[in-house]
C-alpha cells in the first residue's frame, strides 16, 4: 500500500510539472549566477514564448519576452562603483517576471542581485553593483516569466549573459 502510494504522488507530480510548467520542490536549477562565467556562450540575454492553445497559426496569440544584459559602466548615480542593468521586454501584459542581475569581473562572479519580481506589466529590470576597482566587467542575468491564463506554456525561463567590458575607475 506504501508503495503504491508514493509512486501515485510522484506520478502525480510529474503531471503537475507537466502541466503547470513548475516541478517538485528541489527539482528547479538555483537561479543563482555560477561562480565564474559560463564557457561557451555567446553575449545575449535569451528568449522565451508561449503561445495560446489552438491558434499556433495566429502570430498575435504568441507573447514573447526578450531579455538583455547592457554593458557594464561607471555609475553615475552611485559614483565610485561599477553597475550592469539587466532588462526584459515583452510583446504583450504578462501577469509577473522576476528577474536576477549579476556581475562578473574578470571572470569570477562579485555580486548578485537578489530576486526582483514585478507585476501586470511588458517590462522589468534589476541591477548588481560593486565598489569600482579596475578590471574586465561582464553582467549576467536570469529571468523568468509567468504568462497569461490559457497560454503554453504557463510559465519559462532563460539566462544570458553581456558582452565583456574593460573598465577603469
Amino acid at each position: 500500500m506504501r508503495t503504491w502510494r508514493t509512486t501515485v504522488a510522484a506520478a502525480s507530480m510529474a503531471v503537475l510539472a507537466f502541466v503547470g510548467g513548475t516541478s517538485p520542490a528541489g527539482a528547479v536549477g538555483d537561479p543563482s549566477a555560477p561562480a565564474t562565467v559560463p564557457e561557451g556562450r555567446d553575449a545575449g540575454g535569451g528568449s522565451v514564448e508561449a503561445g495560446k492553445a489552438g491558434s499556433d497559426a495566429d502570430a498575435s496569440a504568441v507573447i514573447r519576452c526578450e531579455g538583455q544584459v547592457q554593458r557594464p559602466h561607471n555609475s553615475t548615480h552611485v559614483p565610485g562603483t561599477i553597475n550592469v542593468v539587466v532588462t526584459v521586454s515583452c510583446t504583450a501584459p504578462v501577469p509577473e517576471i522576476t528577474t536576477r542581475a549579476a556581475l562578473y569581473k574578470n571572470g569570477q562572479l562579485v555580486n548578485q542581485s537578489t530576486l526582483r519580481t514585478q507585476h501586470n506589466t511588458r517590462s522589468a529590470q534589476n541591477n548588481a553593483a560593486v565598489r569600482c576597482s579596475p578590471g574586465k566587467y561582464r553582467g549576467w542575468m536570469y529571468f523568468k516569466v509567468v504568462f497569461p491564463p490559457g497560454y503554453q506554456p504557463p510559465t519559462s525561463s532563460a539566462n544570458g549573459l553581456g558582452q565583456e567590458v574593460a573598465l577603469g575607475c
